[in-house]
């Protein structure tokens, strides 16, 4: 890496980034087409911060993109050890004159979109890098949960933005600016994946049973996975957080 290089390790911490990536992995593979052999395609992430779940990506699928707004100082050892990894300085908005259009299989953009100045722009920057029927897997923090998930204070992610980090301030928190993050419902996301042109289907339950079948081989313990999974997925607009995976649509659906 280049001098440029001047981050470390993020505030949010960097454990468990190969857990979270093979999870992303799984709930890809659940969600896609039977056909669709998503370890042997290019894989974007979108936000990939300091790279690990980039790196561990690149363990089990044959291209892997990652793009941030900053250069972090595990990059050049995380690309000398995967020589089918890139890591790029550039953000969402950058993406069409970093990569060719149409020139990824799946994206990942996993709790980014809430960061970043215009969540459409983001959207369309996706569109622009996805092949005809590619997949995103997208997750971020729902504004309908009490507990804003970056600074775990309760209610201050409704409260206009000044103001919150005032209170906090006040209250004892030695960090209100960590504050910084401005989530969106349900719907409201919903609607932006239409209007950006993508199909999207809810992922949590998908995203449970990825992690939940590691830990069962029986045919009954993953049937009764199945169905959990399916029941809890119908109360995503209230769950902390979301996980949906949206589709670019085919060639063909276009004309």
């Amino acid at each position: 890496m280049s001098e440029e290089t001047t981050n470390k390790d993020p505030r949010w911490g960097e454990a468990d980034r190969d857990k979270k990536a093979e999870a992303i992995l799984r709930t890809v593979e659940l969600s896609a087409d039977v056909d669709a052999h998503v370890r042997q395609r290019v894989w974007l992430d979108v936000g990939c911060g300091s790279g690990g779940i980039s790196a561990t990506l690149a363990q089990y699928v044959d291209h892997v993109i990652g793009v941030d707004p900053e250069s972090w100082d595990r990059w050049g050892q995380y690309q000398n050890d995967h020589s089918n990894l890139i890591l790029r300085k550039a953000s969402y908005g950058d993406l069409p004159t970093t990569i060719a259009s149409e020139s990824v299989d799946i994206v990942v953009c996993n709790q980014v979109y809430e960061h970043v100045d215009d969540p459409f722009e983001l959207l369309r920057a996706i569109n622009f890098a996805l092949k005809p029927g590619g997949l995103c897997y997208f997750a971020g923090p729902n504004l309908l949960w009490p507990i804003e998930p970056h600074v775990a204070w309760p209610f201050v992610h409704w409260l206009p933005r000044r103001f919150a980090q005032q209170i906090m301030s006040l209250l004892g928190s030695r960090r209100p600016q960590d504050l910084d993050a401005w989530s969106w419902s349900y719907w409201k996301l919903a609607k932006a994946f239409r209007r950006s042109g993508f199909d999207f289907d809810n992922a949590v339950g998908k995203r449970l049973q990825a992690e939940m079948q590691r830990h069962t081989a029986s045919f009954l313990g993953r049937l009764m996975i199945t169905v959990a999974s399916s029941s809890i997925a119908s109360f995503a607009p209230i769950l902390p957080g979301f996980i949906f995976i949206l589709r670019k649509a085919k060639i063909a659906d276009r004309s």
